[in-house]
């Protein structure tokens, strides 16, 4: 073996997270739009693969490979409700500008063409109801679950012990920031921003809860801004 033995866990994290993200990035493309007059539901339900996805390849794989691989417990990698305070007080001070920067980003045309993620419900393909964002708010939790249990769970986590915190925590920034590349110059620097953050805050509050439940806040708010603003202005 061409790597010392108690290097096979960050090689392999390190090894699975470059896989994964590389398949996402690049096959997990939105539906095209095409035409929705027809079977519109269909294509919907079709356009939540990118969201699966995550769920799949963030989440599930991930928490299989630490049960099964390395044998350990989930919980040490995050998945659980830490110090409390700390989970609940970070999150709640964090929400008004988290809601705040989602309503500013949602009118910004620059994102119009990037979210939702499901190419079916953008206002310019498509009028939705509230039960129909309600589905996809819900399958959204799958998805950042996913996206934060990787990075901040199974990627910082898993690297911690033998890179150290800090260390740990810039690698998995790196890593979340790079699968922005492509969107908006904005989101890129504030997905950088937004990786330290969560990044500490996994550390600090011993779970990946209030990273969690900001990301997922910011997404559901920014799709109900640019779906149902615009569909009430007409704007598409």
């Amino acid at each position: 073996m061409f790597f010392p033995q108690n290097q096979f866990k960050p090689v392999l994290i390190l090894f699975y997270v470059i896989v994964a993200s590389s398949v996402w990035k690049y096959f997990s493309i939105p539906i095209a739009a095409g035409s929705f007059d027809n079977n519109w539901a269909t294509l919907f339900w079709l356009g939540m693969y990118p969201l699966v996805g995550s769920f799949l390849l963030f989440g599930v794989i991930p928490m299989a490979i630490i049960r099964y691989v390395f044998h350990e417990h989930l919980t040490d990698y995050g998945l659980r409700f830490g110090i409390p305070l700390r989970t609940i007080r970070s999150f709640l001070m964090a929400a008004p500008m988290v809601i705040l920067i989602a309503v500013l980003t949602g009118h910004n045309a620059a994102f119009f063409d990037v979210y939702p993620l499901n190419e079916a419900i953008r206002p310019q393909n498509a009028r939705i109801g509230y039960s129909f964002f309600a589905m996809h708010a819900v399958i959204y939790l799958g998805y950042y679950f996913g996206w934060e249990f990787m990075f901040r769970g199974f990627l910082q986590h898993g690297l911690s012990t033998q890179c150290g915190i800090p260390t740990a925590i810039l690698i998995q920034t790196l890593a979340s920031t790079m699968l922005h590349y492509g969107h908006p110059v904005s989101e890129v620097f504030g997905a950088m921003i937004a990786g330290l953050v969560w990044g500490v805050l996994a550390f600090r509050t011993r779970s990946i809860f209030s990273g969690f439940a900001q990301h997922a806040l910011l997404g559901i708010v920014l799709d109900w801004t640019l779906i149902f603003t615009r569909q009430i202005n007409g704007d598409f």
